[in-house]
């Protein structure tokens, strides 16, 4: 009788204390506060001129969760392809524990270099994604492309291909964001694209498509675009 009543409290404590809850990463690219819809028109106050983007894509992996410094949940899948013109690819479902608490993500903005060494894969990391240049080259980390009259190039187009993992372009940037409510289901990250027109003259950097210095530098100026939406 007493060996029966344990077991019951026995299995009443496991269904309580380690009991799985679903929960999701969003990622939301936005102009003005507002979603960016691709080929849509807007007019952005950091060139002063209308703009339409016609793709943003990118790659996140190695996703983490923290409580403080200590390492509580990673995410199964290393590599997650973020494209705006797909947008499921934008939420990434899981399950934690119920019990589990943290209070800090940590993601990379690109792919790794070990990764890249390995060369073309599947998946998410398939180049018919159009996120990769070559074998020596390896993946583009970050995509934005669209048209605004500021530009000077050719049909107003802007182009922006960044990536890198070669010394000394290695571009992948490692990106950590303190979490605020955790017993959300979802944890919502933006992405501001304004502050990247804050930061650049268009009328002079408007193309920008294999590894280098530029690239690097403008790869670390979109990982401080990232931030956490309450």
């Amino acid at each position: 009788m007493k060996l029966s009543f344990f077991l019951l409290l026995l299995s009443i404590s496991f269904s309580v204390f380690g009991q799985n809850e679903k929960k999701n990463i969003s990622f939301f690219p936005t102009l003005n506060n507002e979603f960016i819809e691709i080929n849509k028109e807007y007019f952005s106050q950091s060139i002063d001129d209308s703009i339409n983007f016609e793709a943003i894509r990118f790659y996140i992996s190695d996703i983490e969760l923290f409580q403080d410094d200590d390492l509580i949940f990673s995410l199964e899948k290393k590599h997650h392809l973020i494209d705006l013109e797909t947008p499921e690819s934008l939420k990434m479902d899981f399950e934690i524990k119920q019990d589990l608490k943290f209070n800090k993500i940590k993601f990379n903005l690109g792919v790794d270099s070990l990764t890249n060494v390995g060369g073309a894969m599947g998946g998410d990391l398939d180049p018919s994604n159009g996120m990769y240049w070559t074998w020596q080259s390896g993946y583009i980390n970050f995509k934005l492309e669209g048209i605004t009259a500021s530009c000077p190039a050719r049909h107003h187009f802007f182009q922006y291909h960044l990536g890198g993992f070669q010394s000394p372009y290695n571009s992948l940037q490692t990106i950590e964001l303190p979490l605020f409510n955790t017993d959300s289901k979802s944890i919502k990250i933006n992405l501001a694209i304004d502050d990247f027109f804050k930061n650049i003259n268009i009328k002079e950097t408007y193309e920008v498509m294999s590894p280098s210095q530029r690239a690097t530098d403008l790869t670390e100026l979109i990982a401080s675009m990232f931030s956490i939406s309450k």
